[in-house]
């Protein structure tokens, strides 16, 4: 029983470590000071209405999400397709596929952003949600593929084998069989991969010009002439909305399964 108390309150306290330095930028984005101080000087929104308010800060927001989406979407795409080459391709080694596939977890985020700038320059793609949204994009594929490949391990062949005993093509068997089963872990892997592309700031710094920044690229260059409320308040929003899609993951899967069943 001791034993037990002691890891509860060591987990507790990591915890509070992790979430402690979040907790303090959130109260200092309700301060009514015009400096961050903490424990904040009285209660004010004024800082979220000024960030909302704010053209810069509204166009960085609509990049970042437009970012975000294109990554999520490529992502998808991208990491659903590897997966099939690597649970079912019958000429490509499953290992070959998969190394490719987790590559980009293991390029430091430097190296990538600087071999994304090279790559750009030479083909004229860049400074656009394109350009970054494709490169956010192979940074979550992992998320995707992992997903996927994991649901596929799960799904049992004899469903498939029985739709083409029916008649079905390999086609139809896939578009109505398959992907629908594992449709729900590659939307899982698809918010992962909006919520890497939300958050990042490496890559974006090698790809962002004057004209076409994201949030944390503008955070990031006001940091550095002085931290003001308003750079709290932006970050509570980005927290937020990280937070949003980490409970879309964590319930999303329970109520599609509640769905299925009710139909």
């Amino acid at each position: 029983m001791r034993a037990g108390l002691g890891v509860r309150l060591f987990a507790c306290l990591v915890a509070l470590l992790f979430v402690a330095p979040t907790l303090v930028v959130a109260a200092t984005s309700v301060t009514s000071g015009s400096m961050v101080t903490f424990p904040p000087k009285g209660f004010s929104l004024r800082w979220f209405e000024e960030v909302l308010t704010d053209p810069e800060w509204l166009t960085a927001l609509g990049n970042s999400v437009q970012v975000g989406l294109l990554a999520a979407v490529l992502a998808m795409t991208a990491g659903t397709s590897l997966a099939f080459a690597a649970a079912r391709s019958r000429f490509l080694p499953p290992a070959l596929v998969t190394g490719l596939a987790v590559l980009p977890m293991t390029v430091p985020l430097v190296v990538a952003g600087i071999g994304f700038y090279l790559v750009y320059i030479r083909v004229g793609l860049s400074g656009n949600a394109l350009s970054l949204g494709i490169a956010h994009a192979v940074l979550g594929l992992p998320f995707v593929f992992v997903n996927v490949l994991a649901a596929l391990t799960g799904v049992d062949r004899r469903v498939e084998e029985a739709a083409r005993v029916s008649g079905a093509t390999e086609a139809v068997t896939l578009l109505r069989i398959t992907l629908p089963l594992v449709a729900p872990a590659a939307l899982v892997g698809g918010v992962l991969a909006f919520v890497s592309s939300w958050d990042e700031v490496v890559v974006a710094l090698f790809l962002n010009t004057p004209r076409f920044r994201t949030l944390p690229v503008v955070m990031w260059s006001q940091v550095r002439s002085g931290v003001e409320p308003s750079i709290s308040a932006v970050a509570t929003l980005i927290t937020l909305v990280s937070l949003l899609m980490a409970a879309l993951v964590l319930v999303g899967p329970a109520v599609v399964k509640k769905v299925r069943r009710r139909t």
